[in-house]
């Protein structure tokens, strides 16, 4: 009667030690897709991966009766300081704004990523902007006009933003 009461035991044995072990299979396993997929989407890896599409390189959006056209003279937005766009802001009959307060916001669509709004710049018949960019992904431009004597307007913009290659 001993031996197949030992048996029995040790067949229980190693059955409760392959449950542990495929218990922390399973603990491990989830926490590596967990931080996986944290890192996918709060990194920014999935737009490293597949980047997101560029947009045109010129843009055109009204802002109550003025028109702005955006280029993007840098090329491709990229993340960090080094992007530059120039905005043409013309009234109704196609005449250059001049001495506008132009301001750049720049929201990502897809989480909430706090950037500086930055100032533009009037040169060579145009308002020129360095937008800072914190991630790469899908986001939109508020460009903010406040003319001399007129209240202020809005004009926005859509680009895609790539990590540097």
């Amino acid at each position: 009667m001993s031996t197949s009461t030992a048996s029995v035991t040790a067949g229980t044995s190693s059955h409760t030690r392959r449950q542990g072990y495929v218990a922390r299979g399973v603990i491990l396993g989830s926490g590596l897709l967990v931080l996986a997929l944290l890192a996918w989407v709060h990194l920014g890896l999935g737009a490293l991966l597949f980047p997101p599409a560029t947009g045109p390189a010129r843009q055109v959006a009204t802002a109550g009766t003025l028109r702005v056209t955006l280029l993007a003279d840098s090329g491709e937005m990229l993340v960090g300081d080094h992007n530059t766009i120039s905005l043409a802001v013309n009234d109704a009959t196609g005449m250059a704004i001049t001495g506008a307060k132009v301001a750049v916001a720049a929201d990502m669509l897809t989480m909430p990523m706090p950037v500086p709004t930055v100032e533009a710049a009037w040169a060579n018949g145009k308002y020129i902007a360095h937008p800072v960019f914190s991630m790469a992904g899908p986001w939109q431009l508020t460009v903010t006009i406040t003319a001399p004597g007129q209240p202020p307007v809005h004009a926005t913009f859509r680009v895609g933003v790539r990590w540097h290659t």
